[in-house]
């Protein structure tokens, strides 16, 4: 087995500056640890890399389950230090022995995709070790028990951030053969007088270090920006009326509300054709089928079914893969009836439906201009697309 790259997830770490009981990289944002979020965000724009985590006793079965959930190498324990950590991620891909490691530290959860970017440009050319930067803005001084004793020229000064990129045989081995605490990689090729190529890091890259550092990254971390995107459902139905007047209905359904109409639609459940519609729309947008697949009109259970329960059915399907919708934009196309005499109360019973703001819900009303079947009013039909936010499905 062969790789160019592999990355080491550093999670070893037990926060001996961090009040919390658990350990840092295990705190949960949206049912996802810190370590989950790293790996989340490696996965999506790391496609075929290896990943190596490094964690500590007391998470290993935790880390093992999510290793195993993301296909990713099985995890070891690190050390009490993180160059020592370090070094037992390097010796457990020692079969890979890829050309260059990327390390990083999972307490820095908030990755640049730019600065991923730019390592991998690099890890495509002959380096030693690569590392993103942030310069220093705020005036430094150097203290002595709480009192300002010296000042420091800040021009030469640079902060370093993770993911650093490093090639692996001399890392491993200059690990192997020194006493040295070494912080960081950068700190290893310096130590071998290896140059250090540096590119801009990410103010946001910051490191976990303090409870009051979660504080500053709650509203990012809680806003799952790592493997969310929007994707369109598209939903249609159609129902023809009963002109025979078997049916004996002097309503019809549309978005749940109740309308008199002199004939009723036909259809295996109610034939709300709205409902079906956005029911589809979002069956579409996570790949479970369709209203007829999921609900068989052969199926006799479903004989004269309110089609709120199909649309609660897709709603908890969404649910369970953490989708959220954004808009619903709905066209009814038919003669009869004005649709706008009666938008805002479907509007209401579907945001109620799915739990959602009214503001989300966009119901418009078309006519065919007297032209084809709905033209001669002979059905009802709907056009729905959905805009959800939902996980990335590359990163699974």
């Amino acid at each position: 087995m062969k790789n160019d790259l592999v990355l080491i997830l550093l999670a070893g770490g037990i926060g001996k500056r961090f009040s919390n009981k658990i350990s840092k990289q295990m705190i949960s944002y949206n049912d996802e640890s810190i370590l989950e979020k790293n790996i989340i965000f490696f996965k999506k724009h790391l496609k075929k890399i290896s990943i190596q985590t490094v964690t500590n006793k007391n998470d290993f079965l935790i880390v093992s389950e999510l290793c195993k959930n993301y296909n990713l190498l099985s995890p070891v324990l690190g050390g009490n230090e993180r160059h020592k950590s370090v070094y037992y991620g390097l010796l457990a891909i020692t079969n890979i022995n890829p050309k260059y490691v990327l390390i990083h530290d999972t307490c820095r959860p908030l990755i640049s995709s730019k600065v991923i970017r730019k390592l991998i440009t690099y890890s495509k050319q002959e380096i030693f070790c690569v590392a993103p930067i942030l310069k220093i803005s705020d005036s430094i001084r150097k203290i002595s028990k709480n009192t300002i004793i010296n000042t420091i020229k800040k021009n030469d000064k640079v902060l370093v951030q993770t993911p650093q990129l490093s090639n692996y045989k001399i890392l491993k081995k200059t690990i192997e053969n020194n006493k040295k605490k070494f912080e960081d990689e950068t700190a290893v090729f310096l130590h071998n007088s290896m140059q250090v190529i540096t590119i801009d890091g990410d103010p946001l890259t910051l490191k976990i270090t303090y409870e009051k550092d979660l504080n500053l990254l709650a509203p990012h971390l809680n806003n799952n920006y790592n493997n969310l995107i929007t994707k369109i459902g598209n939903g249609f139905d159609i129902h023809r009326f009963d002109k025979s007047n078997n049916l004996k209905n002097n309503f019809i359904l549309l978005g749940g509300i109740k309308i008199k109409a002199s004939q009723a639609l036909i259809g295996h459940s109610d034939a709300d054709v709205l409902l079906h519609a956005i029911t589809d729309s979002i069956l579409g947008v996570i790949n479970k089928g369709d209203i007829g697949s999921v609900f068989p009109p052969s199926d006799k259970k479903w004989k004269n079914a309110d089609s709120s329960i199909f649309l609660k059915y897709a709603s908890k399907l969404l649910q369970n893969e953490k989708g959220i919708i954004n808009n619903i934009d709905a066209i009814i196309i038919c003669e009869k009836p004005k649709i706008s005499d009666y938008s805002a109360k479907m509007k209401k019973n579907i945001a109620k439906i799915l739990n959602i703001s009214e503001q989300k819900i966009s119901i418009k009303g078309k006519t065919s201009e007297s032209i084809g079947f709905i033209g001669r009013q002979e059905g009802i039909a709907a056009m729905v697309s959905t805009a959800i936010q939902v996980r990335d499905i590359d990163i699974q």
